[in-house]
């Protein structure tokens, strides 16, 4: 009895066991894993979604998205959605690109820090860019090589995947980005990091319209986080003294400009996400979101 007593304590003090008396109960390796995988969930997460292939004008760019096994994760559709804004990097510095000095962060919205933090943060520690190309998704392609391809095949769709891999990279998926302007910065600054003088906010340059610069082939486009739109259209003039910041649309003139049935489209999903982040200024998003939808009736219907 008095074995049997003593092997039931040892038990008992088992790392991992459970315990009487009101003592915690130690986590098992699936809950811990489970309690790691939801760190962060719902935080707003940079997604790396593909490459520059090719250019249909100084504005027009068309990105070829990551499939699987690209890279280690590729992007969701959501990330790559119509209406969505990106950045693609450009090999220049603000001056280089004729924006003159940055604007102080006074200036500008505080960008949040989960946005540099979330999971899914794609930027690497040796990244020196400086100057970035913000654009809008207005149309996607899917691109199929084998379709109207009839005829008999030796291999079904199954077999293709063990005998030919190489026949899945052949199917893609492209996105139109038009370019409608530059934010400049150190690669942290855009992000929310302090300065090096650790005098708090970074310092920026926002600039719409055509940008002076072309991104190159092979440029990795990636998602723009909510605190970085917010800087891109909400920012005081360079070299405007004191004058307070406001919300800016100067891209407006070159994307109606562009001749595409789907671009109209963008711009208005584009106006009712602003009037979303600055409520503020819902009275002029609305006269601004009535005049473009009554413009683009007029076009549709003359």
């Amino acid at each position: 009895m008095r074995g049997d007593a003593q092997r039931k304590a040892m038990k008992m003090d088992t790392p991992g066991a459970a315990r009487t008396g009101g003592g915690a109960v130690p986590p098992t390796r699936r809950q811990a894993d489970t309690r790691v995988a939801n760190i962060g969930v719902g935080q707003p997460a940079r997604a790396n979604l593909g490459k520059i292939v090719r250019s249909e004008s100084h504005v027009r760019y068309t990105c070829q998205v990551f499939g699987a096994g690209e890279i280690a994760r590729p992007p969701a559709p959501t990330d790559y959605a119509f209406g969505a804004f990106v950045r693609v990097p450009l090999r220049a510095d603000p001056p280089q690109l004729g924006m003159g000095a940055p604007i102080g962060a006074d200036a500008l919205e505080a960008p949040r820090a989960a946005d540099a933090q979330a999971p899914g943060w794609t930027e690497e520690a040796g990244d020196t860019t400086s100057a970035w190309a913000i654009g809008l998704i207005y149309d996607t392609i899917l691109l199929n090589p084998a379709f109207g391809a009839l005829g008999p095949r030796l291999s079904n769709d199954d077999q293709v995947t063990l005998f030919s891999p190489d026949y899945l990279t052949e199917r893609a998926v492209l996105v139109s980005i038009l370019l409608l302007g530059v934010m400049a910065g150190a690669n942290a600054d855009l992000d929310g990091a302090a300065d090096a003088t650790g005098a708090g906010a970074a310092v920026r340059a926002v600039s719409h319209g055509v940008p002076p610069l072309a991104p190159d082939l092979g440029a990795v486009v990636s998602t723009v986080t909510e605190s970085e739109l917010r800087a891109f259209h909400f920012f005081a003039d360079p070299g405007a003294g004191a004058t307070k910041p406001y919300l800016h649309m100067g891209y407006l003139p070159h994307a109606i400009a562009q001749d595409n049935p789907l671009l109209p489209m963008a711009i208005l999903r584009t106006i009712e996400r602003l009037e979303r982040i600055f409520p503020e200024n819902a009275a002029l998003l609305s006269i601004v979101k009535r005049n473009f939808a009554w413009r683009l009736k007029v076009v549709t219907a003359g």
